[in-house]
C-alpha cells in the first residue's frame, strides 16, 4: 500500500504553481467525535504535479452512511490502510511549507487542528474564491460548481484524492472565467486591486487569493473550463414547432387539453415515460372552461386533483396557452419555495420547449421589497461603513454583496447561500442595512440597476408570475400586475396559514434591533447596546435627527425612553427566569392573552405535591410591560413628530424620507401593541402571547379571525378567474371547510373532485397498531423504534417515518439508529436523506416532520412503507383555535377533523404517486375516537384502517407487499411490451437490455434475462417473484 501513496501525475494541470490542494474524508461531521478516514492531496511544485492518497485506520467503527456517501468505499479496504501516525507523517512531508487550498476549508481545518496540530501551513478556501468571483451561484459546494463551471459532469465522489483534483479543476475554471471576463470588459482596475484597496481602507492585509490570481499561469493548455453560453435558441425551429402545435388544435377544431393525448409532443426527454392521464386531461379542461366561461362556468373553480395525475403540467398548460393565445396575464401562487423553484427552473421551461414556445411566453417570480438588496443603499453603506473593529471576512461580506448586485441581475436575499451567511461574519448586518426599504424604494424614480427594479418593470408585461401565498395575501404590485387571473397550487395551506398572513406582530428581537438603529449616537456608550462595537458609528437615523434639528436635550430624552423600553423587555424575561414558569414546559409558553389567562400552564412540584400554575401572573406582567413600552414609544413619536413638522426641514430629501418611513414603522409597532391590549368579547381578534422557553425573545400577535372577509376583500373581489388546486381540498367528499374558511362560498364557484387514478384499496395497506403504549409514555420512541426496525426486516429499509413532534423524532432517531446500523441499514434525520431513499439499491430509513408531509416524491421500490407517530389532532388549547371555538361557539371536532384529514391525506400521498407505486401506511397511535377513524376511512379513498397487533402487522405487511409486487411487475411488463411491438427489436440481447432499461426507469428493482434461443423465454426476477415469459408474447 505505502509504495502507491505518492504518484507523479502528468495528466493534471494547474493555473496556480507551488500550491497544495487538499481534501479529507471523515467518519462524521463533529471533529471532536469523528475521525479522518482518508487523505488526498495534489501538489504543484515548480510546474510538476504529484498526488498523495491514503486511507487511514480508525479506532471506532465507521458509520454505514459513510460507505454510502463515499463512492466505491468498502469496509475491507481499510485492512490495508495506514495507521494514523504514518498517514500524518506522509502528509506533513508531502505538503512541505506550501499554502493549502481546501473546498470549505473551515471543515478541513476543524479536523486538522485537532488531529494534526503540527500542520501550520496557511489554509485558504476555494469556496470563498467562488463566492467572491461568481457570487450569483445558488450553491457553492464542489458538486454544484464542478457541474456548472467545468466540463466534468459526473457526481462528486466524496473520495479524498478525487475531490482534491475536482477542487483544482474548479479553481482553474474560476480563474480562467475571471480572466476572460476582465479582458472582455477592458477593466482598468482588476478585481483584486479593488478588493485590496477597500481592505486597505480598514488597515487590513490584502486578500489571500489576490496574489495567486495575479501570478497564475494562464498560458497552460486547459480544456475543462466551461464559459458562459450566449447562444440563443433556434427561433426558426421553435416557430415551426409552435405552428405544428396550433395546427393540431385548429385543424381538428379541438381544445388544447387534447394536446395531452399526443405523446409525440411530450415524450421528448430521454428516460421520461409519458403516459396519458385522464385526470390530468380533466384538470386542464376544467381550468380552460373556467378561463373561457364556457357553458356558464363559474369564474372561481376549486379543484381537488389527486396525487399522481401530473397536477403541475395540468395547470401550467392552460396558463401558458391562455397567455399565448389570449394575452391573459396570470399569477401562480404556491406554498413552498421548493415548488416555486421547480416551476421556474424545470416545469415551465420543459412545457414551453415541448410546445415550441421558448422565449415566447415570459415568466418569473417576485417577492416583497425587503427581500431584495438595494444597490443605492449598499453603495452608501459601503462608502460610509466605519466599524469600531472589523476583519477581512467582515469586509469581504460587503464586497460579496457589491459583486452580487453589480449587473442588476441578482440580489434576492433569500437566494444568498447559507454557507455565505455563515462564512462572511457580519454579512447579516450588511444585508439589513442594504435591503430595500418598503416605504422608500421607488423603482420608477431609481436610476440604479437592481434586481427589484428589473423585476417590477418586467412584471408590467410578464405573462406568468410565480409568487408565494404570503405575498398573495398582501399583494403590493396591484398597479404593475393586478390579481385578475389567479392559479393557487397547494391551496389547502391557505386555510391554516391565512391567519398568519393577515396578522400584526411585535417581535422583541425586531423591536430591539429597531431601537438599536434609532438610538442617538451621542449617548451610545451609555446605552444597553454599547457592548456591540459595530454600532458605535454615525447611523442613517442620526443624520435624520440632525436633519430635523433635534437638539441634545431631546436626544437625551429619546435615549432615556429607549433605555426604559429595553429594561421593560428585559424585565419580562427576568420575570420568567425567576418564576415557576421556567420549569413547567420544554416548549414555548403560548396562550391567548385574555381568554386563557386562567388556564393551567403546567404543574410544579412543591412540598411533595403538584400545584397547578395558570397564565394569570404572566398575563398581568405582559400587560404592564406593554403599557410601559407604549408610553415610551409615544414619547419618542411626539418628540420626532414635532420636529418633523418644522417648515425649515427639506421634506424631499432622502434622509427625511428615510426617517419618515422609520417613524411609520414605529407607529405601526405602537398601534399593534395597543390593539394587543384592547379586548372585547365581540371583536374578531385573537391576541396571542408566544414566549421563548429559554426567555430569550417573545412575539405578541394580533390575529384577525374574520379570514373569510379579508380573503374576499383582498383576493376574491379582484378576480376575473380564480383556480384553487390541491390534492387535499375535500373533507367528506365536500369542500365546505375550505370554501367557508376563505369566503369562497360567498361567490359563484365550481367544485370539482377528480377521481384518483390508483386503486388505493389494492395498492395500499392502512394499519394502526393496537398493542403499543400511548404517545405520551416516555417509552413510546423505544417501542416505535423496535417496530420500525422489525418492519425493515421485510422492507429492507425504503421507509419514511413521519412525526408530529420534532422532539419525538429526535428521540426515535437516537434509538432507531442503533437497531438499523446492526442490520446495515442507513438512517437519515432530515429531507436530505430523500435522495438516498430514491436509490432502489440502497437500504435506508428517513425520519421527517412537517416538511416531509408534502413534497416528497420517491417512485417505485424506493419507498414502500410510511409511518406516522400519531393522528395529527389540533391541540384544543391552541391559542388561535381555542379563541375561534370560544368566540364563534364552534365545537372542537368541526375545526379539528378537516385539518386532521388533510394532513393525513398529504402524508398518505407519499406512498402512491405513480403507476408503479405500492406500500403500507402505518399509524402508531390512532387514539380512541372510533367515529374519527370511520370518517377517515371515507376520506382516505375507502381504505379500511386495520387494527393489528405486532405479530399480525408483520404478516400483513409481508403479504401485502408480495401481492402488490406481483401486480406492479405484471403492469410494467405489459406496458413495456407495448413499446417493444412499436420498436420492432429482433436482437434478443438488445431486447433484454431495452427491457431492463425500461424497468429501471420505473424505479423497480427487477432484472430480466434472456434464456437463449433454445428456450425462447425471458426470465424475470423481482425480489422473490420469478416469471418465465415466452419471447413471442413480448414481441
Amino acid at each position: 500500500m505505502e509504495e502507491n501513496i505518492i504518484k507523479i501525475r502528468n495528466d493534471i494541470k494547474s493555473v496556480i504553481d507551488n500550491i497544495i490542494f487538499l481534501d479529507i474524508e471523515t467518519s462524521g461531521l463533529n471533529p471532536n467525535k469523528a475521525e479522518i478516514i482518508e487523505i488526498g492531496a495534489v501538489k504543484i511544485k515548480n510546474g510538476e504535479v504529484s498526488t498523495l492518497n491514503t486511507l487511514v485506520k480508525n479506532n471506532k467503527e465507521i458509520p454505514l452512511e459513510i460507505f454510502s456517501l463515499c463512492s466505491d468505499l468498502k469496509k475491507e479496504d481499510f485492512k490495508s490502510a495506514l495507521e494514523f501516525k504514518n498517514a500524518k507523517n506522509k502528509l506533513l512531508n508531502f505538503i512541505e511549507d506550501k499554502t493549502i487550498i481546501c473546498h470549505n476549508a473551515s471543515f478541513e481545518k476543524s479536523f486538522l487542528d485537532i488531529n494534526i496540530p503540527e500542520l501550520k501551513n496557511k489554509i485558504i478556501d476555494s469556496m470563498e474564491l467562488a463566492a467572491i468571483l461568481e457570487p450569483y451561484h445558488k450553491e457553492f459546494n464542489l458538486d454544484y460548481l464542478k457541474k456548472t463551471i467545468t466540463n466534468k459532469y459526473e457526481d462528486e465522489k466524496h473520495r479524498a484524492l478525487e475531490d482534491a483534483i475536482d477542487t483544482l479543476e474548479v479553481v482553474n475554471s474560476l480563474l480562467f472565467r475571471l480572466k476572460k471576463k476582465e479582458e472582455s470588459e477592458y477593466t482598468l482596475e482588476p478585481l483584486t486591486f479593488r478588493i485590496n484597496s477597500y481592505l486597505n481602507k480598514f488597515g487590513l492585509k490584502p486578500w489571500e487569493w489576490s496574489k495567486l490570481i495575479e501570478d497564475g499561469n494562464y498560458d497552460i493548455s486547459y480544456e475543462n473550463v466551461r464559459f458562459e453560453d450566449y447562444n440563443h435558441n433556434n427561433y426558426r425551429r421553435e416557430n415551426k414547432k409552435e405552428k405544428e402545435i396550433f395546427d393540431k388544435i385548429h385543424s381538428k377544431h379541438s381544445n388544447y387539453e387534447d394536446l395531452l393525448k399526443d405523446e409525440s409532443i411530450w415524450a421528448s426527454k430521454e428516460g421520461f415515460i409519458y403516459e396519458f392521464r385522464p385526470g390530468q386531461y380533466e384538470l386542464t379542461k376544467t381550468i380552460r372552461e373556467t378561463f373561457r366561461g364556457t357553458n356558464g362556468a363559474s369564474k372561481i373553480a376549486c379543484i381537488e386533483a389527486p396525487t399522481g395525475i401530473g397536477k403541475s403540467v395540468g395547470y401550467l398548460l392552460p396558463a401558458i396557452l391562455e397567455s399565448r393565445l389570449r394575452n391573459q396575464r396570470i399569477i401562480v401562487s404556491t406554498d413552498t419555495k421548493e415548488l416555486q423553484t421547480q416551476l421556474i427552473n424545470k416545469d415551465i421551461p420543459n412545457i414551453l420547449n415541448s410546445l415550441g414556445l421558448t422565449d415566447k411566453v415570459s415568466y418569473g417570480y417576485i417577492k416583497g421589497k425587503n427581500n431584495y438588496i438595494c444597490v443605492e443603499k449598499l453603495e452608501g453603506y459601503k462608502s460610509e461603513y466605519t466599524p469600531g473593529e472589523t476583519s477581512q471576512l467582515d469586509i469581504l461580506g460587503i464586497i460579496y454583496l457589491e459583486r452580487l448586485v453589480e449587473e442588476g441581475n441578482y440580489g434576492d436575499i433569500e437566494e444568498i447561500n447559507y454557507w455565505v451567511i455563515k462564512h462572511f461574519e457580519g454579512i447579516n448586518n450588511h444585508i439589513i442595512y442594504s435591503s430595500c426599504d418598503p416605504n422608500l424604494c421607488k423603482p420608477k424614480k431609481c436610476i440604479k440597476n437592481c434586481l427589484y427594479k428589473k423585476r417590477v418593470e418586467e412584471l408590467k408585461e410578464e405573462d406568468i408570475t410565480i409568487i408565494n401565498h404570503s405575498l398573495l395575501a398582501k399583494w403590493p404590485y396591484k398597479e404593475e400586475k393586478p390579481i385578475e387571473n389567479l392559479i393557487v397550487d397547494e391551496a389547502h395551506n391557505l386555510t391554516e396559514k391565512g391567519y398568519e398572513f393577515f396578522s400584526a406582530i411585535v417581535d422583541s428581537r425586531v423591536l430591539l434591533y429597531f431601537l438599536q438603529e434609532i438610538y442617538p449616537y451621542e449617548n451610545i456608550y451609555n446605552s444597553p447596546f454599547s457592548y456591540n462595537k459595530k454600532f458605535r458609528k454615525l447611523k442613517i437615523f442620526d443624520k435624520f435627527y440632525n436633519h430635523i434639528r433635534l437638539d441634545r436635550s431631546l436626544k437625551d430624552k429619546i435615549s432615556r425612553n429607549i433605555n426604559l423600553i429595553v429594561e421593560e423587555i428585559s424585565s419580562l424575561f427576568i420575570f420568567g427566569e425567576n418564576s415557576d414558569y421556567k420549569n413547567i414546559s420544554n416548549y414555548n409558553l403560548r396562550w391567548e392573552l385574555n381568554l386563557q389567562e386562567n388556564e393551567v400552564a403546567g404543574s410544579i412540584r412543591k412540598d411533595n405535591d403538584y400545584i397547578s400554575l395558570t397564565y394569570k401572573a404572566f398575563t398581568e406582567k405582559v400587560k404592564l410591560s406593554c403599557e410601559s413600552i407604549i408610553r415610551n414609544i409615544n414619547s419618542i413619536l411626539v418628540i420626532i413628530d414635532r420636529n418633523m413638522d418644522d417648515d425649515s426641514c427639506d421634506k424631499e430629501s432622502d434622509v427625511y424620507k428615510f426617517g419618515q418611513s422609520r417613524f411609520k414603522d414605529m407607529e405601526d409597532m405602537r398601534n399593534t401593541l395597543q390593539a394587543f391590549l384592547e379586548y372585547s368579547e365581540e371583536d374578531n381578534y385573537a391576541r396571542i402571547v408566544d414566549i421563548d422557553k429559554g426567555f430569550k425573545y417573545f412575539e405578541f400577535r394580533v390575529v384577525p379571525l374574520n379570514l373569510a372577509d379579508l380573503f374576499e376583500e383582498n383576493i376574491l373581489s379582484n378576480l376575473s378567474t380564480g383556480i384553487f388546486l390541491s390534492a387535499t381540498l375535500s373533507v367528506g367528499n365536500k369542500m365546505d371547510y375550505f370554501k367557508r374558511t376563505l369566503g369562497i362560498n360567498r361567490v359563484d364557484n365550481l367544485e370539482k373532485v377528480i377521481d384518483p387514478i390508483y386503486d388505493y384499496k389494492k395498492r395500499l395497506s392502512l394499519i394502526s397498531i393496537n398493542d403499543i403504549c400511548s404517545y405520551k409514555n416516555n417509552n413510546f420512541p423505544n417501542e416505535i423504534s423496535e417496530i420500525i426496525s422489525d418492519i425493515c426486516d421485510i422492507t429492507q429499509g425504503h421507509t419514511l417515518c413521519l412525526f408530529n413532534s420534532k422532539d419525538r423524532q429526535l428521540k426515535t432517531y437516537d434509538v432507531l439508529g442503533n437497531y438499523l446500523h446492526e442490520k446495515d441499514i442507513e438512517i437519515y434525520n432530515d429531507k436530505k436523506g430523500i435522495k438516498v431513499l430514491k436509490d432502489i439499491n440502497k437500504r435506508c430509513v428517513v425520519l421527517g416532520s412537517k416538511g416531509c408531509f408534502e413534497g416528497v416524491d420517491v417512485p417505485g421500490d424506493g419507498l414502500i412503507c410510511a409511518t406516522l407517530d400519531k393522528i395529527p389532532n389540533l391541540n384544543p388549547r391552541d391559542p388561535l383555535y381555542s379563541t375561534i371555538m370560544h368566540k364563534y361557539n364552534i365545537p372542537y371536532h368541526r375545526i379539528n377533523y378537516p385539518q386532521l384529514a388533510i394532513k393525513i391525506k398529504q402524508a398518505l400521498g407519499r406512498i402512491l404517486r405513480s403507476k408503479y407505486d405500492y406500500g403500507c401506511f402505518i399509524i402508531f397511535n390512532v387514539g380512541s375516537n372510533n367515529n374519527t377513524l370511520r370518517m377517515l376511512e371515507k376520506d382516505l379513498h375507502g381504505c379500511k384502517i386495520l387494527s393489528l397487533n405486532r405479530s399480525s402487522l408483520y404478516k400483513n405487511i409481508e403479504m401485502h407487499i408480495r401481492k402488490s409486487r406481483e401486480e406492479v411487475i405484471k403492469s410494467a411488463i405489459i406496458d413495456i411490451s407495448k413499446s417493444i411491438k412499436i420498436l420492432n427489436i429482433n436482437d434478443m440481447k438488445k431486447l433484454e437490455n431495452y427491457i431492463n432499461k425500461e424497468i429501471k426507469s420505473r424505479s423497480l428493482n427487477s432484472k430480466v434475462m434472456y434464456m437463449g434461443d433454445f428456450k425462447k423465454t425471458f426470465k424475470i426476477k423481482y425480489f422473490d417473484i420469478k416469471y418465465l415469459i415466452n419471447k413471442e408474447k413480448l414481441l
